[in-house]
């Protein structure tokens, strides 16, 4: 089997699993509880709060754990613009963004909340500051723009999104969707400007069932799950002690190496790259300067994506039409038609995305077998 899905979801890491299996048949207490199962359950938690802290350079009251990236952008964007009484303040985001950050805000401007969109570069596939500068309001509450895009791999500059925004209204808070990027390269929120950022564990190798959303700066935020108080009262509900563990482990592994892992995938990616174009002329690549390395969106004329994904699975070659959680909807991507992309050339895009521990040890055996089933499919139509 070659997994070429990473950007859906990745396979634990083998000491996440032992974490994980640790927490599960021994420290298996109610973190809430007084008793010393209870309080070995809570050290766990702590121990993981205290990594991610520590890589964000956040206290760690900064870091909330929740059950998903998804989540994740709920809460900072209806604990930022929902308050007890009404929804209050204006909204800018990007066409470009995850659709837990695109629903809730559709949510958001149901129940008062004014939604404006930047405009992005269809040639960059970054924000367009000047806009971006024009938008921002006096009654502008929130920011709310993806670190890296899940279809594309384009990186937005935050840096200059942040100071755009805060010479326009230091009032305004900045969020952003650090799902695709976090465990990429090294990232400073302090640097970027960035007040929230939100990830979930099973990107980076660990495992589904725990997300974060990382505060940088103090900010009385609504809850959006009441309860118990867990969390500092801000996501209630018992813990998932052993995804939260799996997570910290995780984080402190792909941070530990996370250079060496970016340079093993930037080359492979570029193998890729090269080898495709060599066999196939017309194939075309999104290729932004800006752009991860570890995502590649193509397409091929006349060759549609989800046909071409059917073939390659049969072959054990696992890769993706676009974003893992609209995979099931038959509507064109968004991220695509905000790039200007035709609405056949986005019927025919595929998505390969990679990380270090997936690199196949013959990846020219494997990219044989990836345009035989090309050459097969060409032939077809």
């Amino acid at each position: 089997m070659i997994y070429l899905d990473n950007a859906a979801t990745t396979r634990p890491h083998p000491q996440v699993l032992d974490k994980v299996q640790l927490c599960l048949s021994e420290n298996f207490g109610n973190p809430s509880s007084t008793y010393p199962l209870g309080v070995k359950a809570r050290r766990v938690i702590d121990a993981a709060r205290k990594s991610l802290a520590n890589i964000f350079n956040v206290p760690q009251a900064g870091v909330i754990f929740c059950g998903s990236g998804t989540e994740s952008d709920n809460l900072a964007l209806k604990g930022i613009l929902g308050s007890p009484q009404r929804i209050t303040g204006r909204l800018i985001t990007t066409r470009l963004e995850h659709s837990a950050v695109i629903k809730t805000a559709e949510w958001l401007e149901q129940r008062g909340t004014t939604i404006d969109f930047v405009q992005i570069d269809p040639q960059t596939g970054q924000v367009d500051l000047n806009h971006l500068e024009e938008l921002v309001q006096p009654e502008t509450r929130l920011v709310s723009i993806q670190h890296v895009n899940s279809e594309t791999g384009i990186i937005q500059d935050l840096c200059a999104i942040s100071k755009t925004v805060k010479k326009k209204n230091p009032q305004t808070f900045i969020h952003s969707d650090g799902v695709q990027a976090f465990s990429k390269f090294s990232i400073d929120l302090q640097l970027l400007g960035i007040d929230f950022y939100s990830i979930s564990g099973h990107k980076f190798h660990g495992i589904k069932g725990a997300g974060a959303l990382i505060m940088n700066r103090k900010t009385p935020l609504e809850a959006i799950i009441h309860g118990g108080g867990q969390e500092f009262d801000l996501r209630s509900g018992t813990e998932n002690v052993a995804a939260i563990a799996g997570m910290g482990k995780a984080a402190e592994l792909a941070c530990s190496t996370i250079k060496e892992n970016y340079h093993r995938v930037a080359a492979f990616s570029d193998e890729i790259k090269n080898y495709l174009s060599h066999h196939f002329e017309d194939m075309r690549f999104v290729d932004a300067p800006s752009a991860l390395p570890h995502i590649i969106s193509l397409s091929i004329p006349g060759v549609p994506g989800e046909v071409l994904l059917n073939h390659l699975a049969e072959k054990e070659i696992y890769v993706a039409t676009g974003s893992a959680c609209n995979a099931g909807s038959k509507n064109l991507s968004p991220v695509l038609r905000t790039m200007d992309f035709s609405a056949q050339r986005i019927r025919e895009t595929i998505r390969i995305s990679l990380a270090a521990s997936e690199i196949p040890d013959d990846y020219k055996k494997f990219l044989n077998r990836f345009c035989d089933v090309v050459e097969s499919l060409i032939q077809i139509v």
